[in-house]
């Protein structure tokens, strides 16, 4: 019997945080944690008694300090930030990314895992589709990708932007023989940013984000391929909100992210994760596809067990 062929779909919700996932209910989440394995963790930065970030996009300078002789990550928890480090395994005082203006990013260093994977297999067919333009512009996902969709929310409309970004990533995975692709949906934000996280509408945006990974499962599902196929699927968002909306600062609010991770071909039996940080998501992919990170790499994240 030929082996299997490991691939793998990120896909990333920003600004979702985990307790109202849990309690609006979301039954393609739902389903992959009770199938797969979750937990949560606490971003090892913010910055305290600063301006909270008030729209997706927006730059609120962090406060500087000085190092107090260890390790310390000053930065805020921003989606700039927050996207970089699941891009690149790293931190933001390795990647360079402290807030949304993205001034002095290390990317060259700390390359984004799809391109990680296609320097150590070129055969390797990879795709990124996002609808935050700063992603492309700044170079958190490389132009080394093969396939990109970059959408600009703030143009297109969020909602919209999603829907677009769901529907090519949807064909991609029907049509082509993608290995490894990143799927970012934005609305989740867009709406706490502006009504807070325990709205109605935060609910809406969740149930239709929701629904485009369902449809995501039902296209990989659905290949003429798929019973040679080893997906893995993980799940994650960038940063939290406090109440009000808005981030930045050092409450768990903010700072609480989760991580979903499934095998579409394995029961792993709804296992809680210790800890899981979003450094491990890139590793986790790359060892997924049979791609062994490297020390030398410097990466502050490890391949979750599942």
């Amino acid at each position: 019997m030929s082996a299997l062929m490991n691939k793998v779909l990120v896909v990333g919700m920003d600004g979702l945080r985990f307790d109202r996932l849990q309690a609006l209910g979301a039954p393609v989440l739902a389903a992959l944690m009770a199938a797969g394995a979750y937990g949560t963790s606490r971003l090892p930065y913010g910055e305290a008694g600063t301006p909270r970030t008030e729209s997706p996009g927006e730059v609120v300078p962090k406060t500087p300090e000085p190092g107090d002789g260890g390790r310390v990550i000053r930065s805020r928890t921003d989606s700039g930030p927050g996207w970089s480090s699941i891009a690149t395994g790293a931190w933001p005082d390795k990647h360079g990314v402290v807030d949304n203006g993205f001034a002095a990013p290390n990317f060259q260093k700390f390359p984004d895992f799809l391109t990680r994977a296609k320097n150590a297999r070129p055969e390797l067919a990879t795709a990124a589709f996002f609808s935050w333009a700063a992603l492309d512009e700044h170079g958190a996902f490389s132009r080394a990708i093969d396939h990109r969709l970059v959408l600009d929310g703030y143009t297109v409309g969020w909602a919209a932007a999603d829907r677009q970004v769901a529907e090519a990533a949807e064909r991609h995975l029907a049509t082509a023989d993608p290995d490894a692709l990143f799927v970012y949906l934005g609305d989740t934000d867009e709406v706490a940013h502006d009504l807070g996280p325990h709205c109605p509408e935060y609910l809406a945006a969740l149930a239709t984000q929701d629904a485009y990974l369902g449809r995501l499962l039902a296209a990989i599902r659905g290949r003429a391929t798929y019973p040679g196929e080893r997906w893995t699927v993980l799940v994650t968002t960038d940063h939290g909100h406090v109440d009000a909306g808005g981030h930045g600062g050092t409450t768990d609010e903010e700072r609480t992210v989760f991580v979903i991770a499934s095998r579409l071909d394995a029961d792993l039996g709804g296992r809680v994760l210790a800890g899981p940080r979003l450094v491990d998501v890139g590793p986790t992919a790359l060892a997924a596809l049979g791609v062994e990170v490297d020390p030398g790499w410097d990466l502050d994240g490890v391949p979750l067990a599942l």
